[in-house]
């Protein structure tokens, strides 16, 4: 998807963005039971466990993921996101982030865990709008979504 328009309140016209949206997919086979790995997702506090550089970030809050949580990921102080969690069901949730980092305009990730025998595939669908090469949100968020693969391959299996 292209560039897109946005309308400025102040002017009252439209004006075209560099902005480039993705449709973004990845997924993660893990050997342990769909319950367990509901179980790892139910604290938000287990996202710092699947994530690079983890030791400068912060999540709030404590407690259980349910409807309408925000949550908070700082890093190294400053806020990085915030984010509402939407449609939590027993195949997954959705975080729908409120603030962001600058270069992300839009940011939905649904989270969906299917059982597959004695795996679990974990597939995370994102709608994600940036004003950075879209190669390049690619390649970083490919990066860190092979780390979690990773890090929740070894904490689950």
């Amino acid at each position: 998807m292209g560039p897109s328009a946005k309308f400025t309140a102040k002017t009252g016209h439209f004006h075209k963005t560099l902005n480039t949206t993705m449709l973004l997919n990845y997924q993660c086979k893990v050997r342990a039971k769909v319950d367990k790995v509901r179980s790892f997702f139910k604290d938000p506090q287990n996202l710092l466990r699947i994530t690079p550089l983890s030791y400068l970030m912060r999540v709030e809050p404590c407690g259980e993921l349910r409807e309408n949580l925000r949550v908070r990921l700082t890093f190294a102080g400053f806020l990085l996101m915030e984010s509402l969690i939407k449609d939590v069901r027993p195949e997954g949730f959705t975080d729908r982030a409120l603030r962001r980092p600058p270069f992300i305009e839009h940011w939905e990730h649904e989270h969906l865990f299917l059982p597959a025998g004695a795996l679990t595939v974990i597939e995370d669908r994102l709608v994600v709008e940036t004003c950075l090469p879209s190669f390049l949100m690619r390649v970083v968020l490919g990066l860190m979504f092979n780390y979690r693969c990773r890090a929740m391959r070894r904490l689950l299996e």
